[in-house]
């Protein structure tokens, strides 16, 4: 399985950064589960903790959509 790209999240400072980001660890995300073999433990959890990191990828976006003050 190839790895998700590791971003210091707080580097992404515009939503167009993160929407780039999350569609560069979405592909591979998306070849990871074509490729992976599932009924291995180890390689199913990675593919869980992958998609918790992806989550905070989703999180960053909103939060830099709604603007810092909670606009």
């Amino acid at each position: 399985m190839r790895q998700l790209q590791n971003v210091w999240l707080d580097s992404l400072t515009t939503f167009d950064d993160v929407l780039v980001k999350i569609k560069e660890n979405l592909s591979i995300l998306k070849e990871n589960a074509v490729y992976a073999d599932f009924s291995d433990i180890g390689t199913k959890r990675q593919y869980s903790n992958d998609v918790m990191f992806m989550k905070q990828f989703f999180e960053r976006a909103d939060f830099l959509a709604r603007g810092e003050n909670g606009k």
